[in-house]
């Protein structure tokens, strides 16, 4: 296909045309500072509607301000140089701060310019724990939710169950509430607006089998738009502390939902505590004894500092499997994997 280069961030991307009227194909180098970049982990792990893998590549459909459909197709190749494929998908066509705007959000939600060499190449290798944890996805980065708003849900809907649920719960909710377009005869969804679930009965939301959740789903979106609230302004803030005291202003948030929502919607240092977490760190670092949550935050604190939201990601990832080569049974089941 015939391409041209344009420039954004700094970077220069190349365009091809596709089957629609803005079909495209970047190519965002991966900076050495973000490599290792384990694109696989993104392929296997922590897939949550709306986002769907098709072959080697992760695909999804936005909703822009304009009121436009796109489909982004997400893919990578390792060489000659380490690459992030974007294909963009729109039945009309885009202005280029539309397109520019796609590019910035996916090129954050993949983790492209997040610095990790240190972490896994000094950090990782200084701790035995670590060490064994990062062996099988070495080179995971975060991915991030794009939106606020998502996060927010995802980990309300994550509350007390385990991950097969988590994904069925977020699926039902996109495919019920979510907006729907059809791309080569295959129907993909949207996150669904806070708009949307706002108007929505408690009995449709519980339809979704979110149980309890269903009062704490549709209150936060009536807040967001009661209060006209536009949740993604806090990543303006780089406060962790004000962060979370806006956050669990919100119904079904507290100090937990908060401190996850800042690690996968902000990509800031935190490391929250919940029943799994809290059974790593007593297994891993304190002898299966169980201590004060105060003196585990401050452990971590002490510990991994900046690293906090990576060193939960490998504590939290596929646990069970990788504790065995520490002669380990650990009695939790990760349910990571998305496959």
């Amino acid at each position: 296909m015939a391409g041209k280069v344009r420039s954004c961030r700094g970077r220069s991307y190349v365009i091809c045309q596709g089957t629609y009227s803005m079909g495209k194909a970047i190519e965002i180098p991966i900076p050495e500072k973000s490599q290792p970049y384990n694109f696989d982990f993104f392929l296997t792990h922590y897939v949550f509607a709306p986002w769907v893998v098709e072959g080697k590549e992760l695909v999804r459909l936005f909703k822009l301000d304009s009121g436009k459909f796109v489909l982004a197709r997400v893919g990578y190749k390792e060489k000659p140089k380490q690459t992030l494929i974007i294909a963009l998908q729109s039945m009309k066509l885009l202005v280029e701060d539309e397109q520019k705007h796609l590019i910035k959000l996916l090129t954050w939600i993949f983790a492209v310019d997040e610095d990790v060499r240190e972490f896994y190449e000094v950090i990782c290798q200084k701790d035995p724990v670590l060490k064994t944890a990062s062996e099988e996805i070495y080179g995971a980065h975060l991915r991030t939710d794009p939106y606020v708003f998502e996060s927010v849900l995802g980990v309300i809907v994550a509350q007390n169950v385990f991950f097969k649920r988590i994904y069925e719960m977020q699926r039902l909710l996109c495919e019920k509430f979510g907006e729907k377009q059809k791309f080569d005869g295959k129907t993909y969804h949207t996150f669904p607006s806070p708009q949307r679930l706002a108007k929505a009965s408690l009995e449709e939301i519980r339809a979704c089998k979110v149980g309890y959740r269903d009062k704490y789903i549709k209150g936060v979106a009536e807040k967001i738009v009661k209060e006209k609230i536009n949740l993604d302004d806090l990543r303006k803030l780089k406060d962790v502390n004000k962060i979370r005291e806006k956050l669990i202003e919100f119904p079904g948030v507290g100090p937990y939902t908060a401190d996850l929502t800042i690690g996968i919607g902000f990509r800031l240092p935190t490391f929250h505590l919940d029943l799994f977490s809290r059974e790593a760190l007593y297994q891993f670092y304190f002898d299966g004894k169980v201590v004060p949550d105060e003196k585990l935050r401050a452990f971590a604190d002490e510990r991994w500092g900046k690293w906090k939201h990576l060193v939960m990601l490998l504590l939290t990832t596929n646990t069970d499997e990788w504790a065995k080569k520490l002669n380990k049974n650990f009695r939790l089941k990760s349910g990571a994997k998305s496959n």
